[in-house]
């Protein structure tokens, strides 16, 4: 099989971003139409399957319960066909891992549920948790896609663990920049410059943008839920079909693959 050069830094970096934005926006969906079911923070879910447990509330507790199972079979399934495709030497694995999660984005924008102020009415229907698994496993599926940016581990469907390394690395940028100007005769901006090329700082910054892409991804889904309900999974729909088009013929996911392998 013929080589063809991966995504540069770069450009993994603007795709972690904007994937991350997507992860805001379908999560920001889910939990309103689903009535507070998140389908990409399952530490949320996790909080919801213990305060049901405590109050015995058996019948509720399926619900969050539904989306844990389906995420972590969705990134497991995806772990394992990305692990395949580096066995083969496949380069683009992300044009078929995104292809699936912007199909089964489709299917949840095309479902017809009874609906009440933005809600899914019935929440012990098949239909409702069918949609929770299709939202759940979707993210789960770009979870898997995507989870390095040269050293750094990143999620693009959460962010507690991002938020977690922003504060290591921007603890320790800042002693860095203490210690710069702890010496003599070094300037302001000499630091400044320096800075911009200091791993932790750029760590950090990288990281809180990861943050705020969320926070805007979050924002614009819920506007548009607003707006044109389940029909608004259309939109980043759209970004995920950019994303294929750009792996055909840079493939984003050649060094994840060989992570994966090593």
């Amino acid at each position: 099989m013929t080589n063809t050069r991966e995504l540069g830094a770069a450009g993994k970096i603007v795709t972690a971003l904007t994937l991350t934005a997507v992860g805001g926006f379908v999560d920001a969906v889910g939990y309103i139409a689903l009535f507070q079911i998140f389908t990409a923070n399952m530490s949320g879910n996790s909080a919801h399957v213990g305060i049901s447990l405590g109050d015995l509330d058996f019948s509720d507790l399926m619900r969050p319960a539904c989306a844990i199972v389906a995420f972590v079979t969705g990134m497991t399934l995806t772990r394992i066909a990305m692990t395949v495709a580096a066995r083969h030497s496949v380069q683009r694995i992300a044009t078929y891992t995104l292809a699936v999660e912007a199909l089964l984005l489709v299917l949840f924008a095309r479902a017809t549920p009874a609906m009440k102020l933005g809600q899914i009415v019935d929440l012990h229907s098949a239909v409702y948790f069918s949609l929770v698994a299709l939202l759940a496993f979707a993210m789960g599926v770009q979870t898997a896609t995507m989870t390095h940016v040269g050293a750094l581990t990143v999620y693009t469907t959460f962010v507690t663990g991002t938020l977690t390394k922003f504060s290591e690395s921007l603890t320790r940028a800042l002693f860095w920049s203490y210690d710069q100007a702890a010496q003599s005769g070094r300037r302001m901006s000499d630091i400044v410059r320096l800075a911009r090329k200091q791993k932790d700082v750029r760590e950090a910054a990288f990281l809180a943008a990861i943050w705020i892409c969320y926070l805007v991804g979050a924002a614009i889904g819920t506007f548009s839920k607003r707006r044109w309900e389940l029909r608004s999974l259309y939109l980043p729909v759209v970004v995920l079909i950019v994303f294929i088009a750009i792996d055909r013929f840079r493939p984003i996911g050649v060094q994840e693959e060989k992570h994966q392998q090593g």
